[in-house]
């Protein structure tokens, strides 16, 4: 059984006394009973991902689970006495305090202390105001930053270098003969739409022509039509009749 604390929670001075109290029963129970003060263990409480306190918790054969019930000499001993400890669900993968990813959250939280401490440092000991220290370290990021950004872009260039120019050419030749090649595409397009245009404007006069004579074959057929029954009412003795005589 471990339980994380710290000298100034109230609670945890509460539970001070009955946590004492339940390891005296530790060979007596075959348990090892344990504590852990954070301020000065901030690695271990970032494994645990100790977000409130005190936080308690069983651990046997690698498996851990956290203790949520009553915080009494008695609960405590019971717990463990009558295997209470079995019906708790253990952490899961991704929390397990043996996990990559919680020794990398330990590393944060070591760093975290690092910095609250030399924070604590410049204004208590060198007499620097609480303005000029967030200042130092909001310069320090930036710097840190711009490192991280070079480094990333210097290992990315080196895994995907970029193609090589040919022999006897210079940047700016490339970029050039890159626009005039676009250039090039640019107008070729435009000179594809300004054909197409022409060829269906071409297209549209040609059915309006056809169109036309078309009409014009139709007029000349109907009067040659007229002209050979006219030419017939005449070969058989009648006259044509004259427009009044049609009308009568």
């Amino acid at each position: 059984m471990l339980e994380f604390h710290a000298p100034w929670c109230p609670a945890c001075k509460d539970l001070h006394k009955a946590w004492n109290a339940f390891a005296d029963w530790g060979k007596d129970l075959n348990i090892n009973v344990g504590e852990i003060d954070v301020t000065d263990n901030p690695g271990l409480s970032g494994r645990f991902l100790i977000t409130s306190l005190p936080t308690i918790y069983h651990i046997k054969d690698g498996v851990f689970r956290l203790y949520t019930g009553p915080r009494d000499n008695e609960d405590f001993i019971w717990f463990v006495e009558e295997n209470k400890w079995k019906v708790v669900e253990s952490l899961p993968a991704w929390k397990n305090p043996d996990s990559i990813q919680m020794a990398i959250v330990a590393k944060f939280f070591k760093l975290s202390m690092a910095v609250r401490d030399l924070h604590s440092q410049l204004i208590e000991e060198h007499g620097i105001p609480a303005w000029g220290s967030y200042g130092i370290f909001a310069g320090g990021t930036l710097l840190l930053g711009s490192i991280l950004g070079v480094v990333i872009v210097y290992f990315i260039d080196y895994l995907f270098p970029n193609k090589p120019l040919p022999s006897g050419t210079s940047p700016d030749k490339e970029g050039k003969k890159q626009k005039k090649k676009d250039k090039q595409k640019q107008q070729r397009s435009k000179d594809g739409a300004e054909k197409k245009g022409k060829d269906s404007d071409a297209e549209k006069s040609q059915n309006s022509q056809s169109e036309s004579q078309h009409s014009q074959s139709e007029g000349e057929e109907e009067i040659a039509q007229k002209k050979k029954g006219d030419k017939k009412q005449i070969s058989n003795g009648k006259s044509p009749a004259s427009p009044s005589q049609k009308k009568k």
